[in-house]
C-alpha cells in the first residue's frame, strides 16, 4: 500500500486522547509551516499521492492522514464515532497531535466540508482552508436511496460487496476526463475493504455524518477548487459559498471531476501553494 517505493515519503502513527490512533504520511521538514490534508469518504492518504512531495518542495510541511475509519488508521464500531460533531472533534485531536499552533487545512470531498465546519468552530487552530470538491453543504445525490439499501442489519456483508469491480466503477463515476484509472488505484482504494471494520466505519458515516448542512461564513481565508464535470459537487453549492463569504476564491478546473487533486495536480499544488503562502484577509461575516 501507499507510501512504499516513495522514499521521500514518511509514515508516523499519532495516538489520539480519545484513544484512537491514525496513520500520518507526512514530506516535508517538521519546522516548516504545517499543511493538514483530509481525504474524503472511503478514500485514505493515497488521494494526496500527488501534492505531498511538491508542497513539502515549496516549503511546508505536508501531513495526509486516514481519517478515523478509513485506511489504516482505527475503525471505531460505533455509528456515533461518525456523527459530525465527532469528526471535528478527531481533527482538533490530530491538529493537537500534530504539535501545531495553527495548521492549514485542505480537504476532499467530505473531508473538506469537514475542513470548513473545523475551522468555522475552531479557528484558533486553523490559519486557512482549502476546499476541494467540497461534499456536506448541499447533500449527496442519491443519499436517501443508498441508506434505504443499507440498514444497519446488512453491515456484517458489506465486506462481500465490496469488490475491485465495485471500487472501478466508483471511481469511473467519479473521475472526470483528466486521466485514466489505473489498476495501482484500484488495488489501493480497494485494499482497506479487506478490513471488516472498514465497510461498516463507511456505512456509518453515510447514515451518521450531517451531509447537508449550512455552509458558515468562515473567519480564516478560503479557497475553493472544483470540476466542470463533478457529479457530486453541484456548481450551484459554488454560488451560495459565494454568496454567504463573497471573499472566497473560488478556481474551476475544466473537465475534472470530483477527485481533482490527482486529475490535476500541478493547477491544485500551485493554487495551494500560492494560497498558502499569501492568504487574503478575511473576517467572519455575520
Amino acid at each position: 500500500m501507499f507510501p512504499a517505493g516513495r522514499p521521500e515519503l514518511r509514515t508516523r502513527y499519532l495516538d489520539l486522547p480519545s484513544g484512537i490512533r491514525v496513520r500520518a504520511v507526512v514530506c516535508g521538514d517538521e519546522s516548516d509551516p504545517p499543511i493538514l490534508m483530509l481525504p474524503g469518504w472511503g478514500c485514505s492518504v493515497y488521494v494526496f499521492r500527488e501534492n505531498l512531495a511538491p508542497l513539502a518542495a515549496a516549503g511546508f510541511y505536508a501531513i495526509a492522514v486516514d481519517l478515523k475509519g478509513h485506511g489504516l488508521s482505527d475503525k471505531p464500531q460505533s455509528p456515533e464515532d461518525y456523527r459530525i460533531e465527532s469528526m471535528i472533534r478527531h481533527v482538533v485531536e490530530i491538529i493537537d497531535a500534530i504539535g501545531a499552533d495553527k495548521v492549514a487545512l485542505t480537504g476532499l470531498s467530505m473531508g473538506a466540508a469537514l475542513a470548513a465546519h473545523v475551522a468555522w468552530a475552531n479557528p484558533e487552530h486553523v490559519r486557512a482552508v482549502v476546499m476541494v470538491s467540497p461534499v456536506g453543504f448541499m447533500g449527496v445525490p442519491g443519499l436517501r436511496a443508498i441508506r434505504f439499501l443499507t440498514p444497519r442489519w446488512i453491515t456484517p456483508f458489506l465486506p462481500r460487496l465490496a469488490t475491485r469491480t465495485l471500487i472501478r466503477m466508483i471511481l469511473w463515476v467519479v473521475n472526470g476526463k483528466l486521466r485514466h484509472i489505473t489498476p495501482r488505484d484500484v488495488d489501493e482504494y480497494w485494499a482497506p475493504t479487506q478490513f471488516p471494520e472498514f465497510t461498516a466505519a463507511m456505512r456509518h458515516l453515510l447514515h451518521e455524518f450531517t451531509w447537508r448542512a449550512p455552509f458558515e461564513p468562515l473567519a480564516v481565508p478560503c479557497l475553493l477548487v472544483s470540476g466542470t464535470k463533478d457529479h457530486l459537487t453541484p456548481r450551484s453549492g459554488a454560488h451560495s459559498y459565494r454568496r454567504a463569504m463573497p471573499d472566497l476564491e473560488h478556481i474551476e478546473v475544466e473537465d475534472a471531476g470530483h477527485v481533482v487533486y490527482d486529475e490535476a495536480a500541478s493547477v491544485v499544488n500551485e493554487a495551494m501553494v500560492d494560497f498558502f503562502r499569501h492568504p487574503p484577509p478575511t473576517k467572519r461575516i455575520h
